[in-house]
């Protein structure tokens, strides 16, 4: 039987591209835990000191504006890495919350015990590059859509990039990702 941290070294050698070496020094800092449908892993004003490998589910970062709007930020699924590593880097709490929308398995490692047990572990550095590089574009992308786009720009942009998103998450949750509202959207699907 496959366990979860066997699950997580197969995640990991895929995004690394080749096996990684000296597995069990980091590989036993990862802890399982799950989460139900709309529980928090954090909440706006939490001190974080974890970052976290999806092995099923389906997250989502997002803010409360100052109308009291929940706006969502992005979407995290299986075999994507996420942590507040601003708030962590700083030693600050997170601005932002994220949640589980489905039950989902998550592997944790606290940071700073996995940076100083990778810090001599090449295979690890490369894995982290290959993972903060994935966030990094991810995030772009999106930017770049909601400065640039119009909005059907941004949601023909949303179904091509989330195809698989677009069965699991509700219409009111793409509506605030895109900008727009439940109603615009829905209008902008019909057209479209």
């Amino acid at each position: 039987m496959t366990t979860p941290h066997d699950r997580l070294r197969g995640a990991f050698e895929a995004v690394a591209g080749s096996p990684l070496e000296h597995w069990e020094p980091l590989g036993n800092l990862f802890q399982y835990r799950e989460f139900d449908a709309l529980e928090h892993w954090i909440r706006a004003g939490d001190f974080c000191t974890e970052i976290c490998f999806i092995l099923e589910g389906l997250i989502r970062v997002y803010y409360i504006d100052q109308a009291g709007n929940e706006v969502n930020q992005h979407f995290y699924q299986a075999n994507e890495a996420i942590a507040p590593i601003s708030a962590m880097i700083k030693d600050q709490p997170c601005q932002y919350y994220i949640q589980a929308l489905e039950p989902t398995q998550l592997m944790l490692a606290n940071y700073k015990s996995l940076y100083s047990a990778g810090a001599e572990s090449t295979d690890w550095l490369k894995l982290e590059i290959r993972l903060l590089q994935s966030v990094f574009v991810k995030n772009a992308k999106h930017e770049a859509q909601l400065l640039m786009g119009n909005a059907e720009q941004r949601y023909r942009w949303f179904c091509r990039e989330y195809p698989e998103l677009l069965e699991r998450l509700p219409q009111y949750h793409v509506a605030s990702f895109l900008g727009m509202t439940p109603v615009s959207l829905s209008r902008l699907r019909k057209k479209v």
